[in-house]
């Protein structure tokens, strides 16, 4: 158990990091301007501008800088923020603590922005003093707070959104996992002094981005309206700063010349593996009972060849999570869109034998679900529908045709097929 002081505690960041810091059996002290709301966490007063006031307890063993001005109606002092770093390392020093720092991803020398520049600057004072530093990419993620949240806020409020031309590129970092990635060089002493690229390795377009948010996390649709990048910054450059700062424009500086950051490796070095897009915009942090509820979609329909009522797929998927853990059978998109398809798999077509005796088995209780329904009961014993002997040899005639005609299906395609299912059951043990 370490004793960590969080500035900026109260923040988006700063929130998540106190709340799992403490789950992990961690003391954290939230050093910020205004008293958590919660009295459940040690408190101290810290202000960027009267930082000459504080004292930073000699027990501490983790500083975590989180801290910063990010108000875009307020003028932002440099030497301000960075004599408040420096400071801090002071007092980190002398209690022999450890100096966490989290920048930005728009950190550079000449940076468009002060706060850019600002972040920078700090960057330089804490690793001269040997301390981490940790460039997180477009956080998401949790709460509707920071960006993220003034972000989500306008896709569900604005009908048209603009897609810049060209369009600027992000690597989003799901808040959680940014978290998790503080706490390793918190608790590790492995990790050398140095800056940590924390984000996708890939960058997305930030129209894709909006557009994940609008799918994923608000569940409706949105219209993009093209608006060149030159554009805007002619606009910008006519405004001029006060302008700029009151229309809540000058974040637009920093994402128009947003910097690319290698990740992988620094990810690989401290043991952080990202969840992905869609999964983290969930509000739960992750999508694993969406993808239960699309997998129950499937095979229930397939095996009942109708749409299943919302009854059926919450009994198959309270039946995964009490029976199997609650994973997911990484179905390939094409079977989740046309269930029918699922007649070309066989136990040959899965990677190995454990995913296919798996298989079988979900689909032997997405069968049972389904027999014990009264959808099934028409389906499998006919009740409620036309009797008769010429019904009853079409039905028979046209199910051998089909059976013949998905096995020459079978014979064409089950290459293909075992190739799209090389990925499946990665969430099976």
């Amino acid at each position: 158990m370490n004793n960590i002081v969080v500035t900026g505690g109260n923040g988006y960041i700063g929130s998540s990091f106190t709340d799992v810091a403490t789950e992990r059996g961690h003391h954290v002290t939230i050093a910020s301007r205004q008293q958590p709301s919660s009295g459940n966490v040690p408190w101290l007063y810290f202000d960027l501008v009267s930082y000459k006031a504080f004292d930073l307890p000699l027990d501490t063993d983790i500083l975590v800088h989180l801290a910063a001005n990010i108000s875009a109606t307020e003028f932002l002092d440099i030497d301000t923020e960075v004599a408040a770093a420096q400071e801090l390392i002071k007092l980190t020093k002398k209690a022999k603590a450890k100096f966490i720092f989290v920048s930005s991803q728009t950190a550079r020398e000449h940076a468009p922005t002060d706060y850019g520049r600002s972040k920078w600057h700090i960057e330089q004072a804490v690793l001269a003093a040997g301390g981490w530093v940790v460039r997180p990419g477009q956080v998401y993620g949790g709460e509707l707070r920071g960006l993220y949240g003034a972000l989500v806020n306008s896709v569900s409020k604005l009908l048209f959104l603009p897609a810049f031309i060209p369009t600027p590129k992000i690597q989003p970092i799901h808040v959680l996992d940014l978290t998790e990635g503080l706490l390793q060089l918190a608790e590790r002493d492995d990790l050398q002094s140095k800056v940590y690229c924390l984000a996708e390795p890939l960058p997305i377009p930030f129209s894709s981005f909006l557009a994940e948010i609008a799918v994923s996390r608000l569940r409706c649709k949105i219209f993009f309206l093209p608006i060149p990048t030159p554009a805007v910054r002619f606009f910008m450059k006519v405004a001029g700063t006060d302008l700029q700062k009151r229309l809540g424009l000058t974040r637009l500086n920093s994402l128009f010349d947003l910097p690319k950051m290698t990740t992988a490796s620094d990810l690989k070095m401290i043991g952080l593996s990202l969840r992905s897009l869609p999964a983290g915009l969930h509000p739960s942090g992750n999508n694993i009972r969406r993808r239960l509820l699309r997998e129950a979609k499937t095979l229930l329909t397939y095996v009942l060849k109708e749409r299943p009522d919302s009854v059926l797929l919450r009994r198959y998927v309270r039946c995964i999570e009490a029976l199997r853990g609650g994973r997911v059978v990484e179905l390939p998109e094409i079977f989740l869109s046309f269930p029918i398809l699922l007649s070309l798999i066989d136990s040959t077509c899965w990677r190995t034998d454990k995913l296919a005796i798996e298989f079988a088995w979900r689909m032997d209780a997405a069968t049972l679900i389904a027999e014990a329904s009264p959808l099934g009961a028409s389906r499998f014993l006919g009740i409620s529908q036309p009797e008769g002997m010429v019904r009853s040899i079409c039905l028979l005639a046209t199910s051998v045709v089909g059976e013949v005609f998905w096995r020459l299906m079978k014979f064409f395609v089950s290459p293909v097929l075992r190739l799209a299912l090389v990925s499946a059951g990665k969430g099976l043990p």
